[in-house]
């Protein structure tokens, strides 16, 4: 019984100025022979902590003070929940419920679509916004700089929320997200807009990863998969949304207002947070971070001053810059020669081969420093390989590459069929992914909601790749005769496949790590997505413009090639005797194209074997923490 009341006695923080009388208070022989004689009754009554609610509406029960004992066996139990079998649970969260969850949910999930909206809407702007600067050959770094920052800064992200009050750091990242906005709307000319883009890029990072770690701490986690649902949903949507609205506001109104729009959004966001989402504690610094900081300092003031221990400088002083650093210069040494290539640089040219090699030095300094240069032991690493000691950490993140790569090449390469073969103009072309869009938007939905039942996700993340994998190869079946049967059938089994695994991985990774690394767990997971985004866009339109050459060489080899090449409008105005043979070379291509998927597909699917399957429903939270 001594054991049962010691594992039950909660922990609070220690103080400096704390007298040793109390923190080694013992129990009377009386006191114990009282909790010998009754046992039972110590058991069955859980209000031995009276509940008291704050002035915010909070469910907050008191916490006595822990002794030694205490401390010892809840750091046993610490040590069980550090193994990837148990995820130890963490105190001092708020769970919301009902209008204030609802409200919560409604200005993460507008600030979800502000960030994907704004990496596909400029889309259609960009050739008028190039011909109104004059700055043809900038267009790329206009929407490559949004992209840049927004990887580059992921990670950092993740480090501010867990040093800082999440709801703040929420607010900062979206403010950020404004101001670039803003900018953005009011350029005078193509470098005061890119930079503008940068900024907004480095808010769209926080955006992102701060929803993530602020559904964790104000739900259940069985609760997460409907919500997380939601977040996938709007996601895939806005692949489609963005370019119509682009497109209308460029024809109607200025393109200006692709950045317009933000504004108000945003607005409703920050007034959302402010009011509705509760303020979070930082996990309790740790003494040797305490050391390092200070350590930071004296170098810094050659020994003259050191901030007081919890203030926002010294807070400051626990983040990565350096490996912060280091991710920006790999993300642009990355993007750019992935963007040069075939395009404006042959990719044998030196100037490609030369980028590459950097970004593979500079990825090796990188790691260098994240293993040497920093001591993730204390929570100061950017990039901590103690999570991929976690054999789910690392499937998540296979998952999360594999799947977005291949949801990219179909909303990318799909609306090409469509304007190619059937003749469709942009617009037709994006109503017409809609089954692919709106397969994703129920099969997330109607994945989340099943999960929060029954609790399990693995099922989710074994079926969906399948889909993914078969969805694949039967878009590399499709032809210039194919039905438009066929095509939406096709869209819906991909989607589905898309669907079920988008958001789940997020999910599975929050099931599987300590609470106090949910942060920079899902964004690792996070930064995968991003990182098979971008790869997988490069890989594959370097396939469909090497297969496009060879194809039009093979079956019209007297069309205009730099002009069916530059422009899939150009081929309704062909002759009757080239079309076809053109029309040909185009399916031919884009069955190159899709069968991208099925390897990716096969790679997600053996990615599943390495995620560790939980009932969510038998993980519970910390007795600890609030509700509201």
């Amino acid at each position: 019984m001594a054991d049962l009341q010691i594992i039950n006695t909660p922990i609070t923080p220690s103080k400096r100025n704390s007298s040793p009388s109390e923190a080694f208070k013992t129990i009377s022989p009386e006191e114990t022979s009282k909790v010998d004689e009754s046992p039972s009754d110590k058991i069955s009554e859980p209000n031995d902590m009276s509940e008291k609610v704050d002035p915010n509406g909070y469910e907050s029960p008191s916490r006595p003070s822990a002794s030694p004992e205490s401390k010892l066996a809840r750091s046993k139990i610490s040590k069980e929940y550090d193994s990837e079998e148990e995820p130890r649970p963490v105190t001092n969260k708020k769970i919301l419920r009902g209008k204030r969850l609802f409200l919560a949910f409604v200005g993460m999930l507008m600030s979800i679509l502000l960030i994907a909206l704004d990496q596909t809407i400029l889309s259609p702007a960009l050739p008028v916004i190039a011909s109104n600067f004059n700055s043809l050959d900038q267009i790329g770094w206009i929407a490559s700089a949004y992209f840049i920052t927004q990887v580059s800064f992921l990670l950092l992200y993740a480090q501010l929320l867990m040093t800082f009050n999440r709801r703040w750091v929420f607010i900062m990242a979206v403010s950020i997200f404004e101001i670039g906005s803003l900018i953005c709307a009011l350029s005078p000319n193509a470098i005061c807009l890119i930079i503008a883009r940068a900024v907004a890029g480095v808010g769209a990072a926080g955006i992102f990863v701060s929803c993530l770690s602020i559904i964790a701490d104000i739900t259940e986690l069985e609760d997460r998969p409907k919500l997380l649902g939601s977040f996938g949903a709007v996601f895939a949507a806005s692949s489609v949304i963005g370019p119509l609205l682009g497109g209308a506001f460029t024809d109607h109104l200025s393109w200006r207002w692709c950045f317009w729009i933000n504004l108000p959004c945003g607005a409703i966001t920050i007034l959302s947070i402010f009011l509705v989402i509760p303020d979070s504690t930082p996990p309790e610094v740790s003494e040797e971070m305490h050391g390092m900081v200070d350590l930071k300092w004296n170098r810094i003031t050659f020994g003259r001053w050191t901030p007081m221990h919890g203030s926002f400088l010294h807070k400051l002083g626990t983040l990565d810059f350096i490996g912060a650093l280091l991710m920006v210069g790999l993300i642009v040494l990355l993007v750019l020669p992935l963007q040069w290539g075939g395009n404006q640089y042959a990719w044998r040219s030196p100037v490609v081969i030369g980028t590459f090699c950097g970004f593979g030095a500079l990825l090796a300094v990188f790691l260098l420093w994240e293993w040497k240069g920093v001591d993730e032991k204390i929570g100061s690493s950017l990039f901590p390989f103690r999570l991929f000691a976690n054999r789910t950490q690392i499937g998540t993140c296979l998952q999360a590459f594999f799947v977005m790569l291949t949801m990219l090449t179909a909303v990318y390469f799909l609306p090409i069929h469509f304007e190619a073969v059937k003749n469709a103009s942009a617009t037709k072309s994006g109503i017409d992914l809609l089954p692919l869009m709106l397969s994703i938007v129920v099969s997330a939905g109607c994945a989340g909601f099943a999960i929060s039942s029954t609790g399990y996700y693995w099922p989710a993340l074994v079926v969906g790749p399948v889909l993914l994998t078969v969805g694949s190869g039967l878009l590399h079946t499709l032809d210039e005769f194919s039905s438009n049967g066929k095509l939406i059938g096709f869209q819906i089994i991909i989607g589905t496949g898309i669907g079920l695994v988008l958001q789940n991985v997020i999910v599975a990774i929050q099931a599987n790590v300590r609470e106090e690394d949910v942060p920079q767990a899902t964004s690792m997971v996070t930064f995968a997505q991003l990182i098979g985004g971008v790869i997988g866009i490069a890989v594959v339109q370097t396939i469909f413009g090497n297969a496009l050459t060879t194809n039009l060489i093979k079956f019209a080899p007297n069309a205009p090639f730099a002009l069916v090449q530059s422009s899939v409008e150009s081929i309704a105005t062909l002759p009757d005797s080239v079309r076809p043979g053109v029309i040909h070379a185009y399916t031919n291509t884009l069955r190159q194209v899709y069968i991208l998927g099925i390897p990716s597909g096969v790679g997600a699917f053996l990615s599943s074997f390495l995620v560790k399957s939980r009932n969510i429903k038998g993980i519970k939270r910390d007795p600890m923490m609030h509700t509201a």
